[in-house]
């Protein structure tokens, strides 16, 4: 299993060699889950050399701009693709669409459709995820925690989730943005690779709650970058390995990691 980091950026200004959060998982048969879709995602994961056929599913983690404002372009390039190979322009796809509010696909489908941007012979099948829920097929086991990064809605539905990937002997357990590393503590005991966003917190100060808490984790990954990454870099990964014992690593557009 590999995953590409796409945008590492929280929802700051412009960066130079940065763009907002996205990242995906790749499978060994090239299988594609894709996670966030900030700015430019699609162009980036494209000129990386994957091929967008290979969407199996996508997961928005929450309605904040930096996580899915690429999202129109990722469906744009997707439909553009099936004009490269005259075959292409007919032949039938498909993939799953997880939404994390009620409502927010039939927005986007319109608008995408409005703007000549939604992909032909192709069929999305539209979820809204749910606390406790999951995606699971023959290949891999996608679960959903909700946090608290954003309130309750007014029939009590998270509106931010937490994931837990499963695929090919290896689990990935990813923040989303949120309130607290407690909130998905019981995940983080024991995963081949964490991802944990840095826009919100001390990248230092959640090595320390992990090693505190006896955590198992073989690789950490910080990325949604803030202003601790992003002004003080190296004092930032040097604090974070300190305070974790080990290397810690911080995500670049265009990075590939081994899981």
């Amino acid at each position: 299993m590999k995953l590409h980091v796409l945008g590492a950026l929280s929802g700051t200004e412009p960066f130079k060699d940065l763009h907002h959060t996205s990242w995906v998982v790749e499978l060994e048969n090239g299988h594609l889950y894709w996670f966030d879709a900030g700015e430019n995602c699609s162009h980036t994961a494209y000129l990386m050399g994957l091929d967008l056929f290979n969407i199996q599913a996508l997961f928005i983690s929450h309605p904040h701009y930096d996580h899915m404002a690429g999202l129109l372009n990722v469906f744009s390039t997707y439909a553009k693709m099936h004009y490269l190979v005259a075959v292409d322009a007919d032949t039938e796809r498909s993939f799953d669409l997880y939404m994390p509010v009620a409502g927010l696909w039939e927005t986007f489908e319109s608008l995408t459709r409005q703007l000549r941007a939604y992909p032909p012979a192709t069929t999305v099948r539209p979820h809204v995820a749910c606390d406790g829920g999951c995606f699971e097929n023959d290949e891999i086991k996608i679960e959903f925690r909700g946090n608290m990064h954003m309130p309750l809605t007014e029939d009590g539905k998270h509106q931010a989730f937490s994931f837990r990937i499963s695929a090919e002997g290896k689990t990935v357990v990813a923040s989303g943005d949120c309130k607290s590393p407690d909130e998905f503590l019981d995940w983080s005991k024991n995963c081949d690779l964490q991802l944990m966003e840095s826009g919100h917190h001390h990248p230092w100060e959640v090595c320390r709650f992990w090693k505190e808490q006896q955590c198992n984790i073989n690789k950490i990954l910080f990325m949604h970058h803030g202003r601790d990454v992003l002004y003080l870099p190296t004092e930032s990964k040097i604090r974070s390995q300190r305070a974790w014992g080990k290397e810690v690593l911080f995500a670049r557009n265009g990075m590939t990691i081994e899981v």
